[in-house]
């Protein structure tokens, strides 16, 4: 498990060009922005979105100035790519974007079954579901939450608050 001061040193490499550097940086962080992107605006599009957002960091390296964990520095750009994402779609298409409500996938599961994650996800908006998936689903503080989202700590702490209910409701009706 590489330290923070060796995250630092890589991104501080891939800042001057050095690709290994960056390629050890994208493979340990991957699987967390890809599984991120994922809860918050869907399956389908996490990889197009994880995959910009690795292009961003690689672009923008020399920015991280190690003050906070590179993963929350990632994350943070994940959260902007997809917010970029959203609002070009609201732009071109005039609706609802279609990242914010994927449909869930079949299910191969027993109908009598609780709903599943997907299902849960899907009916919340993008920054309940953002906040829920980054302190639930990945294990962030909610300050560092807060922090990568751009928000005040109090909004994430409602939006938590607000999504857990949310999903309360829907697995009551179901």
């Amino acid at each position: 498990m590489l330290a923070v001061t060796d995250e630092f040193e890589l991104c501080s490499k891939a800042a001057e060009g050095d690709r290994r550097a960056f390629s050890a940086l994208v493979r340990r962080h991957e699987a967390r922005v890809r599984a991120f992107l994922a809860r918050t605006a869907g399956a389908q599009a996490a990889d197009d979105l994880a995959q910009e957002t690795f292009l961003r960091a690689w672009h923008n390296a020399a920015n991280f100035r190690g003050t906070g964990s590179y993963a929350s520095w990632l994350l943070a750009l994940g959260w902007r790519v997809f917010l970029d994402a959203r609002k070009r779609q609201r732009v071109e298409g005039g609706r609802r974007s279609e990242l914010a409500s994927q449909p869930p996938g079949p299910s191969f599961e027993d109908p009598s079954a609780r709903m599943d994650v997907e299902k849960l996800m899907a009916g919340l908006e993008p920054e309940e579901r953002a906040a829920l998936a980054l302190c639930l689903g990945q294990g962030w503080s909610h300050g560092e939450a807060a922090g990568i989202l751009g928000i005040p700590l109090g909004t994430l702490k409602s939006r938590v608050a607000r999504a857990t209910a949310k999903c309360r409701a829907m697995l009551d009706a179901e």
